[in-house]
């Protein structure tokens, strides 16, 4: 589509904008299965922004048949609104349900067991799980010790699985608590060199 004048350009944002603002911001908090077909990418946007739409169209009704009861200034907020700021708030909402566990009753209540969209259980253990300590297994039987703090970091790159543990420490031989190695300032582990991990509070 070329930009020939600003009503190309008003189109333009008000049909693609709210979908790449709402996708922008769920994968900002939770890791989504990529696509490389052009149009499953665009009909996915279009479906975000047709959901946005249908969520806003009490405040779009008044903005098209009712301008006097809002002015010009009124329906300028409203559209800003309605194509930049309701997305976003929609987004969180998405992410919010889709990290937590707290809705999960109402799909048994109907017997139904949903297919998570979250593409691996490395993308769907770190985008749920909170700080707590944590211990990998590599594939050559060493061991890893260390706290998953708000400073650490799991890497949702398909092409690339690491992970950043910001506190290191001792696991003794005795079964004694585990003591943080003094001066650390954490480590990072290639993900292609983990064998499993363990989570404990």
């Amino acid at each position: 589509m070329k930009l020939e004048n600003v009503s190309d350009l008003y189109f333009i944002m008000s049909v693609f904008v709210p979908g790449f603002i709402y996708d922008g911001m769920l994968r900002q908090f939770v890791p989504l299965h990529s696509s490389t077909v052009k149009e499953t990418v665009f009909l996915r946007l279009l479906t975000a922004t047709a959901y946005n739409y249908a969520l806003c169209s009490p405040i779009i009704y008044v903005c098209l048949s009712r301008s006097d009861l809002v002015g010009f200034y009124g329906r300028l907020l409203a559209w800003f609104f309605v194509i930049f700021v309701a997305p976003v708030v929609l987004a969180i909402l998405r992410a919010i349900f889709m990290q937590t566990t707290k809705f999960d009753w109402v799909f048994r209540l109907l017997g139904l067991r949903p297919i998570s969209p979250i593409p691996t259980g490395w993308d769907w253990i770190f985008s749920r799980t909170g700080r707590c300590f944590v211990l990998v297994t590599l594939k050559d039987g060493r061991e890893i010790a260390g706290w998953f703090g708000s400073k650490s970091m799991a890497s949702s790159d398909p092409e690339r699985k690491d992970i950043f543990i910001e506190k290191l420490y001792a696991v003794p031989t005795d079964g004694s608590p585990w003591v943080e190695v003094p001066g650390n300032l954490g480590i990072q582990v290639d993900g292609s060199q983990i064998a499993f991990i363990e989570f404990r509070e």
